[in-house]
């Protein structure tokens, strides 16, 4: 048995003006997490545990900052294409 491991991690700086999202779940609370996408670091950090443990680079390899078609996109969605790919490796 081949036993691969992979250690994740995101941060995002709170801002007025947009929801906070953990896990996929909204967060009532007066601020959330900058970033292109939902900028859900926990979600994010699973991702990146995954491709660590892969080694298929980080997040930013997959999905970069600035890419038009990720503005704003749930991470899970995200998560699911990673999945996928995963799997077909």
């Amino acid at each position: 048995m081949r036993i691969r491991v992979g250690v994740g991690f995101d941060v995002h700086r709170l801002v007025t003006g947009r929801p906070l999202i953990l896990g996929g779940v909204r967060i009532p609370f007066e601020r959330g997490l900058d970033g292109d996408s939902d900028a859900d670091v926990l979600t994010h950090a699973i991702l990146d545990a995954l491709l660590g443990a892969t080694a298929l680079g980080d997040i930013g390899t997959h999905f970069g900052v600035g890419r038009p078609e990720n503005m704003g996109i749930s991470s899970l969605v995200l998560l699911a294409r990673m999945v996928a790919l995963l799997r077909r490796r």
